[in-house]
């Protein structure tokens, strides 16, 4: 009997390896989502704007923190002061509110990274948002009501798989008007190369 729950838990923990759900890091800005994605309803990708066009989501640069926050400097709980996580945009672009000018010793802000996948598995965003329509919160939870934001699905192959398994392909795009149109040409016995469904396309070798 021993041995029997010690294999069940040894099998448990060693499938749990790797897996990092609930993961929520100390960031060094506290950047909320459910103010900026919540109350001001601001589209994932005003940010995000990689998830439209790459693998990458990509983690916005502070000059697009201060898009909007060259001119709003503070919430109501302070009474019109900077905020302490604004003023912490400020000190990273050397920018200066009271002369509203950048100064020449500009640092990066060291964000954490929390969603993680191993180098062998390859996910592109843009595949998923534009041609699946794909919605954030569909891996990434309710991300508009994340205070600080933590990861929400398990990401491990199982979990992707059963996601692969239970969602429809929406065809009414132009990635499958393309493909559909290829398969055309081929039944035709027209010649149809890499390069024509899109085998040049830099992500296919580099990632």
């Amino acid at each position: 009997m021993l041995v029997a729950l010690l294999a069940v838990g040894g099998w448990k923990t060693m499938w749990n390896v790797g897996v990092h759900e609930g993961y929520k890091p100390v960031q060094p800005i506290k950047f909320s989502h459910q103010i900026h994605a919540g109350v001001n309803k601001i589209e994932c990708q005003y940010c995000h704007g990689g998830a439209f066009k790459s693998k990458n989501a990509s983690i916005p640069s502070a000059n697009v923190c201060m898009n909007c926050h060259n001119t709003i400097t503070a919430s109501e709980h302070y009474d019109g002061e900077i905020s302490p996580e604004i003023a912490k945009i400020y000190r990273a672009l050397d920018w200066d509110p009271e002369t509203r000018t950048y100064g020449n010793n500009p640092k990066p802000i060291q964000w954490v990274r929390i969603h993680n996948l191993p180098d062998f598995a390859y996910f592109n965003h843009s595949q998923h948002v534009v041609v699946a329509g794909v919605e954030c919160q569909t891996c990434h939870g309710p991300i508009q009501n994340m205070e600080e934001v933590y990861q929400y699905s398990p990401l491990t192959m199982k979990w992707c798989v059963d996601c692969h398994k239970k969602t429809d392909i929406k065809s009414d795009n132009k990635y499958y008007e393309d493909l559909i149109k290829a398969h055309e040409r081929i039944k035709k016995g027209e010649k149809m190369t890499a390069a024509m469904i899109g085998g040049l396309e830099c992500g296919k070798c580099h990632y």
